[in-house]
């Protein structure tokens, strides 16, 4: 009886192992085609290692791959690192972000602030103390207008300030082209990005005059229309207003009155002498009266 079952144990203990051995050979060959099928679904996607500031040239150093989905790999990436080394980049990278055409200069451009400068701009550096450069709150990739106040070499109050440029990138403050905290740094120089025209108004304004920079928000692109002030101007709107000159009369002596003449004909006196006495005798208009007689 025991021989018995021993006959139907060994046949169904091998059908067993067959199916297990079908089983697992099965799921592996499915976790093959499912790698298989991950791995064409992927694409490796050159990325930073590390902060990258702008103008930096790249090394295989600060790069390296990682697997993407290939519907979510962005436009312009790189997958070989050979692709990259030597390219310079014109703008601030972050650790794990992905390189992108947009984000490097041109093919052969060399490092540092030149290949940050877009084409057709330019970058001017103008000198600046600690009032005309906000107190040092002025830090790179900041927005401001540029006043320029230039006198007058022959009436001082014809002086004028002016903003001659509005809404201007800082690309560098001193050597720094990369702010790492927002504190105030005292500088002596401001690199700003202009194109041609505004460079030759800059150059201009900062040889007559004297220069100004106006901090602004970096959401504020409104541009305002401005003609300007004189300093007469201003002189004339805080001094109080002058009062009105009172025109003094000298005092004029009365004409003096001139008697006028009688028309009366004059009367005539004769003295007239009696002996010891003596008399006056009146002739008035045909009239004669005798005074009395006096010794």
């Amino acid at each position: 009886m025991f021989l018995l079952k021993l006959k139907f144990i060994i046949p169904l203990a091998i059908l067993a192992a067959v199916f297990a051995t079908f089983g697992a050979y099965s799921y592996l060959k499915n976790q093959k085609t499912l790698l298989e099928q991950k791995r064409l679904a992927t694409r490796l996607v050159v990325v930073t290692r590390a902060d990258v500031p702008a103008g930096t040239r790249l090394t295989e150093i600060l790069l390296q791959t990682r697997e993407f989905p290939t519907d979510l790999t962005p436009e312009g990436s790189f997958s070989s690192l050979s692709d990259l080394i030597d390219r310079v980049t014109k703008s601030d990278l972050y650790s794990g972000e992905v390189i992108l055409e947009s984000r490097l200069a041109p093919k052969g451009s060399g490092g540092g602030v030149s290949a940050v400068i877009p084409a057709g701009m330019r970058a001017m550096t103008v000198a600046v103390n600690v009032v005309s450069g906000v107190s040092g709150f002025i830090l790179p990739h900041a927005r401001v207008d540029v006043l320029a106040t230039v006198s007058s070499n022959t009436d001082k109050e014809e002086s004028t300030t002016t903003t001659i440029l509005e809404n201007i990138e800082v690309l560098a403050v001193d050597q720094t082209v990369k702010s790492k905290d927002d504190d105030p740094i005292t500088v002596k120089s401001v690199t700003l990005l202009v194109d041609p025209a505004q460079a030759e108004k800059l150059a201009l304004a900062s040889s007559e005059g004297k220069l100004q920079l106006v901090l602004r928000n970096m959401t504020d692109q409104e541009a305002v229309a401005s003609n300007g002030v004189r300093l007469k101007e201003i002189i004339n709107k805080s001094a109080p207003a002058p009062a009105p000159a009172r025109r003094v009369v000298a005092a004029v002596p009365p004409a003096p009155v001139k008697e006028e003449p009688s028309k009366e004909p004059p009367k005539q006196v004769i003295e007239v002498y009696r002996s010891s006495t003596r008399s006056e005798v009146v002739l008035d208009e045909g009239k004669v009266t005798e005074g009395k007689p006096q010794k």
